[in-house]
């Protein structure tokens, strides 16, 4: 049984890291989550281009392409409208000059991501906040926790086998019981107003493992295993943080429905 978990250590150890940079930046240095998001995105915009082969001769475009990319992210938190409407003239921009319509969508989807993570973050809503962020980081991580060992120990039937061979319907079910556990840890503490946040985090399980299956098949078009080497045992940030990226969207509906 031991090598089904042969890189369960360095896994382990990287995303304790991880967790470790999350709470040191919410609970220390909270000042410095939004800079945070734009250096991530930044990084997640260096693995896409790397991984579409998209890359030009003179090292100053290349700054002005990643400076065009983040500039849409200052208005996330101010209006989201402006950085909608900045994200579109971005797509037609890239698919002129990259003639890719893949490379085109996945950077403003990146990019929208980290958008409405910062958005998130001054929402005056109840999933808006510092706090909230947090436990939704969390809660993409145990939905991936679940999968790995539901996946590893039950095994079972896959669910999309050719776009992702190591994901099985046991590790998709594990994955949502471990979220919905912490949904009711947190709320035994009374942290949630209604019931209806319990579909929030079944929902934010779901996004999560959604966002994991949008980044496999990308990775099978493309012919790589992993995005990167930057995370030792995960490969790049967007092997990490797939989840994450497809589950703010969800966040974010569930954010402007509470506003209304």
């Amino acid at each position: 049984m031991w090598f089904v978990f042969e890189d369960l250590k360095l896994r382990s150890l990287s995303a304790l890291i991880l967790l470790s940079v999350l709470f040191l930046l919410a609970f220390i240095a909270p000042f410095l989550i939004t800079p945070s998001l734009y250096v991530l995105n930044i990084l997640f915009l260096r693995e896409l281009f790397k991984l579409f082969s998209f890359k030009k001769e003179r090292l100053f475009f290349n700054y002005f392409l990643i400076t065009l990319c983040v500039f849409p992210l200052y208005f996330a938190q101010i209006n989201l409208s402006i950085t909608l409407v900045l994200n579109l003239c971005l797509f037609f921009f890239f698919l002129y000059f990259s003639k890719s319509k893949g490379l085109s969508l996945f950077i403003i989807y990146v990019n929208l991501s980290i958008s409405f993570l910062l958005s998130l973050i001054v929402s005056p809503t109840e999933i808006g906040g510092i706090s909230f962020f947090v436990i939704l980081v969390l809660a993409v991580a145990f939905a991936d926790i679940g999968g790995y060992f539901g996946g590893r120990i039950i095994g079972g039937p896959k669910v999309l086998e050719k776009i992702s061979p190591s994901k099985t319907w046991a590790g998709i079910f594990v994955g949502w019981m471990m979220v919905i556990t912490f949904y009711y840890t947190l709320d035994s503490y009374n942290l949630f107003g209604s019931d209806f946040f319990v579909f929030v985090f079944l929902g934010i399980a779901i996004s999560s493992q959604v966002g994991d299956f949008i980044e496999s098949y990308i990775k099978r078009n493309l012919g790589v295993k992993d995005t990167g080497k930057i995370i030792p045992g995960h490969g790049g940030l967007l092997d990490r943080f797939d989840g994450l990226i497809f589950t703010s969207f969800f966040v974010k509906i569930i954010d402007v429905y509470l506003k209304i």
